[in-house]
């Protein structure tokens, strides 16, 4: 085989990786809104139109494959967060729209993945989602601080509380068993947070 060739194939190979993880995970979020309690490999696999053997080639389990999907749909919040013009408040308003926008299209999907390690132990660590999470959110938060008087330094601590309080799970749980609106949500997941906030520094 020839330099050239080698190139090609090696280009070939690489094509059929990203659309081959790009299936899977396609794959995972059609079956997680369908019918979550099929979400196994065997299952996105065969959605997917993927052999087993190189599904398990691109991810070695099934918590792998739900890594994956609720990465790409943080980076793509932190995508909208450092483009957004806003400021201050009205920034952290549109971040937090944006990311229920995302949890609309993909909670079935983020639901699923729990972790047995804290936020930030996993910040700490250097987890590329939780990562993800702290670069989406730090601008919006710093400037929410500001607006509020409230010191910088408690960034770290803010983004915990901020992990807490707008959890997929958690908003899934009030949208699906309270009967309030997105808006009422938000409004009230907001003013609870702000509280939180305020409460954090006069306890300390």
């Amino acid at each position: 085989m020839s330099g050239q060739q080698a190139s090609q194939e090696a280009r070939r190979l690489r094509s059929d990786t990203r659309r081959n993880r790009r299936r899977l995970l396609e794959a995972a979020g059609q079956i997680a809104r369908e019918s979550p309690d099929q979400l196994t490999m065997k299952d996105v696999a065969n959605r997917a139109e993927i052999g087993p053997a190189t599904a398990y080639r691109y991810y070695s389990t099934m918590d792998d494959v739900l890594a994956a999907y609720v990465l790409g749909v943080v980076e793509e919040l932190r995508d909208f967060s450092a483009s957004c013009s806003a400021a201050g408040r009205p920034l952290f308003d549109a971040v937090v729209d944006r990311w229920l926008d995302l949890l609309a299209e993909h909670g079935p999907v983020m639901v699923q993945l729990r972790s047995r390690r804290g936020f930030l132990e996993r910040l700490h660590d250097g987890n590329e989602t939780i990562v993800a999470v702290r670069d989406a959110w730090s601008r919006p938060v710093e400037g929410l601080l500001a607006d509020l008087g409230l010191p910088a330094q408690m960034l770290e601590h803010a983004l915990f509380l901020h992990n807490m309080m707008y959890d997929p799970r958690e908003i899934h749980d009030l949208l699906q068993e309270t009967g309030m609106s997105r808006r009422e949500v938000v409004v009230r997941l907001t003013e609870a947070y702000l509280g939180a906030l305020r409460g954090w520094v006069r306890a300390g």
